[in-house]
């Protein structure tokens, strides 16, 4: 057994606390704080191959390892196993385990060993782990730590403390927090999450952006994003209360390809709770404190989850239905939100998850099907067109009307049946076939067709995580391949088409090494190529260009290469490198072209660098991060400001991010996150960056703070801010309009209560008058829409 010296700090220790007050104390305290704040307002299945499994991946040990210290049990299991257990020195210290008794594998009695202790293991070898300390989650507004396991980075389960990329994870704790003063995913990553864009305060995700760059949206690995006609819903397909975390790669990647160029937004629907049966049901209801009336927005779930022997399951079912919104002056906010896009006033929303799991062999193999149904539809009586001056910072006025179409909606159907075994002849191997159905309905507009979106995907991906044991460098190799079918319809409801049918084949293959350099540094390097066919039919377009069809064809080899060095046990130096690869709208390159031939637009299909280097640290009390980040790309995407028709043009964005989260007392968290970046548009390809990138493309300056005090261990409140700067772009694309600056304050409580969890939320606590940024950066006149005044929330949960 092999000690490494001092473990990375853990987070602040446990604080003691008052005993807690009678539950009819608890709840009495509650319902005077709630009087006084109102005030103010997943191969997909296992198969057996009939050969004999070798000896070293099936063998079983007979284990009699009682309680004691955890250091001393793993010299036993060692002295059982002949398997080495590197750890560093403070990592077990006081650490105790209950042992473990019986014939099992290896990997499930060190896993037993480790139950408990707040560690994992990672094989670096056919017979040699790692520990890794999982830190609790800590309060923060970015959900930033170096502990956590993240899945999405490198398709492995990596401890953070050993990513070599910029990488954030919103946790359900900050989920459960952000959903009292707004259920929308992309209002809740605005807010918690460095280099994502503020929010678009609509149904739209279009004008969102992680560092000035389109990124792949994934429920549970499976995409959601429309890279063939971008409909820009792919954010809201899912429900707050089905996700449990959310993992967002910021800077492109080709851990799983297929779009995700400017980074990747992974949502993991929620896990099992332990135990046979555990029920959670809860309701709540948000009013406009500017105008009450018409403004109830009201929601209800109920989830059931368990696990019983070695089975588990979960089914959750959320509906919401939104009246009208206000803004700081009491007036109603345009239905629409944003243009045709589409807003999130008078919807109704549901949505229902469903898991079943079964583990078997010691824990070492999972088989899991998942399945997710979303469905929002805006039924309004607000749908006329009102206009306002932007100029002159006069809003639009909500309408009465109807415009005559069909209403706009969301739907979104996601299953997934995923396998996943922990020793196949050394190797970690997960294997998943999914299928998604994605159907968008946009807003009818005056004098244009309506137009609705279609993506039916079919798709595989296979993971395979080998350990190589070179005894002088030995190292991980990450490899599989990807698979994904994808037909994309645009239709009009009017009859009319100007984009054609597509139908996407697409392979990939990809190799990643993952290479300790003994404690001071892992480093990580590979390639993926992907190859896809679109077939492409023929059309009439926009410009009534008649455009002939036919069979395109890309083939890109994507590279990556990044490394964190240890500097200290505290501090990480982190960098890379890496490569991403999109179609980038290509129904929209056709729609608005004046090529005849659609094999002609081969060309139009983006490639992206992206470079960045950044420290991190975690002293314990406190961690904290800074990032610089570089990206280019020849076939960067804007649009026209006349007619949004889609233009291809080299652009290069750069900026910077910092992060940091400080205990200051036991009951007292505070925690910031900034974000400055700049892009840069070639329009003329003379090599000459003329113009600035649109405030769609680049946001500006945001600055997100929070503080949270816990005055008892059943009370616990939070106060935090959004500062969103002054941008004014040298740009003649859509989406140049100047930005004005404005600052937003939010307030949550929470309190045990004994019998169940009371929550109040203030959105906009000060009532600020503002207008979000993609509506000052549109400057229409036709939807300059002012933001949401301020609005109170209450909800009250009970388990069961």
């Amino acid at each position: 057994m092999t000690e490494w010296g001092a473990a990375h700090s853990e987070g602040a220790a446990a604080v003691s606390r008052e005993d807690n007050p009678a539950p009819r104390q608890r709840l009495a305290a509650a319902l005077a704080v709630t009087a006084l704040i109102s005030t103010l307002a997943v191969p997909a299945w296992a198969q057996e191959s009939g050969q004999e499994p070798s000896q070293q991946v099936q063998q079983t040990y007979a284990f009699d390892i009682g309680p004691q210290s955890l250091a001393s049990a793993l010299n036993a299991f060692s002295d059982v196993t002949g398997w080495q257990v590197g750890y560093r020195s403070e990592v077990a210290d006081g650490a105790t385990t209950d042992g473990v008794s019986g014939q099992y594998t290896a990997a499930s009695a060190l896993r037993q060993l480790l139950a408990g202790s707040g560690l994992s293991y990672s094989k670096t070898g056919a017979q040699t782990v790692t520990l890794e300390r999982i830190a609790p989650a800590e309060a923060s507004i970015g959900g930033e730590e170096l502990g956590p396991v993240v899945v999405s980075a490198t398709r492995t389960d990596t401890p953070a403390s050993k990513l070599t990329r910029s990488v954030t994870v919103v946790d359900q704790e900050e989920i459960s927090k952000q959903k009292r003063t707004g259920r929308n995913l992309g209002d809740i990553l605005s807010k918690t999450v460095p280099g994502f864009s503020q929010s678009t305060e609509a149904l739209t995700n279009y004008g969102q952006t992680i560092r000035g760059r389109k990124f792949l949206t994934m429920i549970d690995g499976v995409p959601q994003t429309m890279s063939l006609r971008d409909s820009g819903r792919a954010l809201n397909t899912i429900d707050a209360d089905a996700i449990e975390r959310v993992e967002v790669v910021r800077g492109g990647t080709a851990a799983y390809g297929f779009g995700a160029t400017g980074g990747l937004v992974n949502v993991i629907t929620r896990r099992p709770e332990d135990g046979a049966i555990n029920g959670h049901s809860e309701g709540g209801f948000k009013l406009s404190t500017t105008h009450p009336d018409e403004s109830l927005e009201w929601h209800t779930n109920h989830r059931v989850s368990g696990r019983t022997g070695k089975i588990d399951y979960l089914f959750s079912g959320t509906f919401v239905q939104r009246n009208s919104r206000f803004d700081a002056d009491g007036d109603r906010i345009p239905a629409y939100g944003f243009g045709a896009q589409g807003g999130l006033a008078d919807t109704d929303e549901y949505d229902m998850l469903g898991k079943l799991g079964y583990e078997f062999d010691g824990g070492d193999q999972r088989l899991e099907v998942t399945v997710n149904h979303y469905d929002i539809e805006q039924d309004t009586n607000w749908a006329g067109i009102g206009t306002g001056v932007p100029s002159e910072d006069i809003k639009t006025p909500a309408v009465r009307g109807d415009q005559g179409g069909e209403n706009m909606f969301t739907e979104s159907t996601v299953g997934s049946l995923s396998y996943r075994n922990r020793d196949v002849f050394g190797s970690e191997v997960k294997s998943k076939v999914y299928y998604s159905d994605l159907a968008t309905q946009l807003a009818k507009w005056p004098g244009y067709p309506q137009d609705s979106y279609s993506s039916e995907k079919l798709g595989g991906r296979l993971t395979v995580d080998t350990p190589v044991d070179f005894d002088a460098l030995p190292f991980n190799l990450v490899w599989g391949t990807d698979y994904l079918h994808d037909k994309t319809v645009s239709n009009r409801v009017d009859g009319s088409v100007i984009t054609p049918d597509q139908e996407q084949n697409a392979y990939a293959g990809f190799v990643q090494a993952e290479v300790p350099v003994g404690e001071i540094a892992m480093l990580r390097g590979g390639v993926r190529h992907e190859y896809i066919t679109l077939d492409v039919g023929d059309v009439t377009n926009y410009y009534g260009v008649d455009v002939d069809g036919g069979e395109l064809t890309f083939n890109e080899t994507l590279f990556n290469a990044s490394a964190v060095v240890f500097v200290t046990d505290r501090v990480e130096l982190f960098g890379g490198y890496s490569q991403g690869f999109s179609l980038a709208d290509m129904g929209a390159a056709i729609a608005y072209t004046s090529q005849t031939d659609a094999e002609n637009l081969e060309s139009e299909a983006q490639k992206v660098d992206n470079y960045e280097i950044g420290l991190r640290g975690n002293y314990g009390r406190w961690d904290g991060s800074i990032t610089g980040f570089y990206s280019q790309s020849d076939k960067g995407t804007t649009y026209s400001y006349t007619d949004l028709s889609i233009a291809k043009e080299p652009e290069r964005i750069y900026g910077l991010e910092l992060s940091g989260n400080l205990q200051v007392t036991q009951q007292v968290r505070v925690g910031s996150t900034f974000t400055w970046m700049e892009g840069e548009v070639d329009i003329d390809g003379d090599d000459d960056y003329e113009e600035d990138l649109p405030s769609t493309r680049v946001p500006p300056i945001k600055l997100t703070s929070y503080v949270e005090y816990d005055p008892t261990d059943w009370a616990s409140l939070r106060l935090q801010g959004l500062y969103s700067g002054h941008r004014n772009p040298d740009s003649s694309q859509y989406g140049g309009g100047d930005v004005d600056s404005y600052v937003l304050f939010d307030l949550f409580a929470s309190f045990d209560t004994g019998y169940g969890t009371l929550e109040l939320g203030i959105q906009n606590l000060l009532n600020e008058d503002y207008f979000p940024v993609l509506h000052q950066a549109a400057a229409n006149p036709d939807y300059f829409n002012a933001g949401q005044g301020r609005t109170a929330s209450i909800t009250y949960s009970v388990k069961w």
